[in-house]
């Protein structure tokens, strides 16, 4: 495969999501989170760039493949970061895949993915949603180019609409920042109201770039966190967890509310398969 590369979660025994191939329409992504995890292995991360020939490649990939394709995009960059409003390469992809027998998982936090209702509801698709506040301050600074949250919102109720099935991914939840969780409460009714089918949760977790940026965001916090990352946390297969204690707590009280209306929950990464509703996964795969 030129293209077309199957999942590999950094080798991750913790994710148990079925095999799948992605597909990054762009090196880099524009949206600048301060809790992105590119930046420890793409150069220049903040700069997002189409892929040379890709759809020539994407093509040839597809031609040579017999049998259902189940395709992500995309894992390392945002398939609709600003570019893609002037490239439309995203949209060329869907125009490309509607062609041929494949399952399409999307993961966006753009309200651009609404330009292109009209080629989800042609394709067997399942689109993930991130929204990790409610708060428009507190998204402007750890997701600094992404839409306000209730923008995402109103795509959110968009997409259903139009029949289209829609993960939330409340992701991540950043301790001291926005792991509120009367916001949160919130945040899941809201989702159940628009009829979100599963929402998706895990804490964040730190490699030594992305938590100088949180650091340097929020100073007043660096004395908590350095505590609960450094200090009680753990080192968990190359990055650094907070302890168990907070995490089981944060996410028991997001499934026990995603569950007092009857949706679906997973977590990722964060080895607590027991929280997750059987035969379901955080890529909301279990919904095509």
């Amino acid at each position: 495969m030129r293209i077309l590369k199957k999942f590999d979660p950094w080798r991750s025994p913790l994710c148990p999501c079925p095999q799948k191939y992605t597909l990054n329409p762009y090196t880099g992504c524009g949206f600048k989170c301060i809790y992105c995890y590119i930046t420890s292995y793409i150069k220049d991360p903040f700069n997002p760039r189409p892929k040379k020939d890709l759809l020539k490649n994407l093509k040839r990939d597809l031609d040579s493949y017999k049998g259902r394709l189940r395709i992500a995009i995309a894992y390392s960059t945002d398939p609709y970061t600003y570019p893609e409003a002037e490239y439309k390469l995203t949209r060329r992809i869907l125009e490309l895949l509607a062609k041929y027998d494949v399952e399409v998982l999307i993961a966006t936090k753009s309200t651009l993915i609404s330009r292109d209702i009209d080629l989800l509801k042609r394709l067997n698709a399942v689109v993930s949603i991130t929204i990790t506040t409610l708060d428009d301050e507190t998204a402007r600074l750890i997701e600094p180019n992404v839409p306000r949250p209730s923008a995402r919102l109103r795509v959110v109720e968009k997409l259903i609409k139009n029949g289209i099935k829609v993960s939330l991914r409340i992701d991540p939840v950043i301790p001291y920042i926005t792991d509120d969780l009367n916001m949160i409460k919130k945040l899941i009714k809201l989702a159940y109201d628009m009829g979100v089918s599963h929402i998706v949760s895990s804490i964040y977790k730190a490699k030594p770039d992305s938590f100088r940026r949180v650091l340097d965001v929020f100073p007043d916090k660096k004395g908590d966190l350095m505590r609960l990352y450094t200090e009680y946390g753990i080192q968990v297969y190359g990055y650094r967890y907070p302890p168990y204690s907070y995490r089981y707590k944060i996410l028991k009280y997001i499934r026990d509310n995603t569950l007092k209306y009857n949706l679906t929950f997973n977590t990722c990464r964060e080895g607590m398969r027991y929280l997750d509703t059987p035969n379901s996964y955080c890529d909301a795969s279990h919904l095509l």
